[in-house]
């Protein structure tokens, strides 16, 4: 969280007395404000990677939120709110909140909230850390088939370019070039985040296919500042419990809200997979259901592989890395087909706002009865 900043919306005292502090140790910058309208203000004057909200104030705090629900629907700004009691969370899961802290805060809250959201914050600097360069780009719009510009620079998420024409606002284009290496060819599309009179554009990447976007990393790990793109790369260290086809549960220190999508990374002895994953379930500092997204036939068939080593060698203990990608808000998380013949996933995706001591309760269920296609840790 170095160099992080902090917006604390609150009239309470002791949540100041305590988020205060706990945030500036871990290298933040923190503005306190009590109104929820100067919060607004601020947030349009100079952007924020953490806003922290009181809902004693319900419908102010509804409304600070929902002004900014174009931003908060990703990880560019995390959004925690504070709950008198738990009758509120429905009300800031739909709003989109990515964290939520019951008042009175407790230290132990806060340190899992800031395990988060530090996890975050690294990646979302990892998305936008730009490396200047200066090569040759060709880009295609509907009215213009063919247009060359200079790229200017380039992070894993966004490119400036200057085009020989004005580029349209929000325009939909394709894109080409070659990396400085001489031989790696980056092309997809993306759409005009903003532009200028004179040909200067940002533009977001979209529509990447796997291996072009492994080639842009690399070279990005290679050019830009080593030491910071490593410590955004190592994700969030969990300890892996439970493990299906469909999903996985973790515990963890600081667990991720539902709705984030992650790249997950398997590792036991000397195999390896990685996955794609959604947050289902979260347990406030202590754990996480993943369903995993199986976004190729390839990262389906790498977690079979892992599952079927786990289950022919008892006693190997698997590790797990979880790095968030992205956000989607709680209503968009919901299952798009039914879970099939896997109780875990089938539990992830229905326990709803089931106690967590029920749920563990379930969980231990499945354990004992050990299904082929299931493996436990504990």
């Amino acid at each position: 969280m170095k160099n992080a900043q902090a917006i604390l919306v609150t009239r309470d005292p002791s949540c100041t007395d305590l988020l205060r502090p706990a945030l500036e140790s871990v290298g933040a910058a923190v503005q306190t404000v009590a109104d929820a309208y100067e919060a607004q203000r601020r947030l349009q004057d100079a952007p924020a990677d953490l806003l922290i909200v009181d809902f004693s104030d319900a419908a102010a705090a509804a409304s600070l939120i929902d002004a900014l629900r174009p931003a908060h629907t990703s990880a560019a700004l995390l959004v925690v709110a504070l709950l008198e009691d738990e009758s509120q969370r429905p009300n800031a899961n739909h709003l989109g909140a990515h964290f939520i802290m019951y008042k009175p805060v407790t230290p132990a809250q806060v340190q899992s909230v800031l395990k988060a959201t530090s996890a975050f914050v690294t990646r979302e600097r990892r998305r936008t850390t730009r490396v200047p360069i200066q090569v040759p780009v060709t880009l295609a719009w509907p009215e213009a088939t063919e247009v060359e510009g200079v790229l200017l620079d380039i992070s894993e998420n966004g490119m400036d370019i200057m085009a020989a024409q004005p580029v349209p606002n929000f325009a939909e284009l394709s894109f080409s070039f070659l990396l400085p290496d001489g031989t790696t060819t980056f092309s997809g599309r993306g759409s005009v985040a903003w532009s200028r009179g004179n040909g200067e554009a940002g533009v977001r990447f979209h529509d990447i296919a796997e291996k072009e976007l492994k080639n842009l990393v690399d070279w990005l790990r290679a050019n830009a500042d080593a030491e910071r793109f490593e410590q955004t790369t190592a994700g969030l260290p969990c300890k892996l419990t439970d493990l299906s086809l469909g999903g996985c549960y973790v515990e963890s220190e600081g667990p991720l809200p539902v709705g984030t999508q992650l790249d997950l990374w398997l590792i036991a002895g000397e195999m390896q997979a990685r996955a794609e994953g959604l947050v289902r379930v979260h347990h406030p500092a202590s754990g996480m259901g993943i369903e995993f997204l199986s976004a190729t036939e390839a990262q389906k068939k790498a977690v079979e592989q892992f599952l079927d080593f786990l289950i022919s060698r008892p006693g190997v203990i698997p590790e797990m890395r979880a790095v968030p990608r992205d956000f989607l808000p709680f209503s968009a998380a919901a299952p798009a087909e039914e879970a099939g013949a896997d109780p875990l996933l089938a539990l992830l995706r229905n326990q709803n706002d089931m106690p967590h001591a029920e749920f563990l309760t379930q969980l231990q269920h499945q354990r004992n009865r050990e299904p082929e296609s299931a493996a436990a840790f504990v």
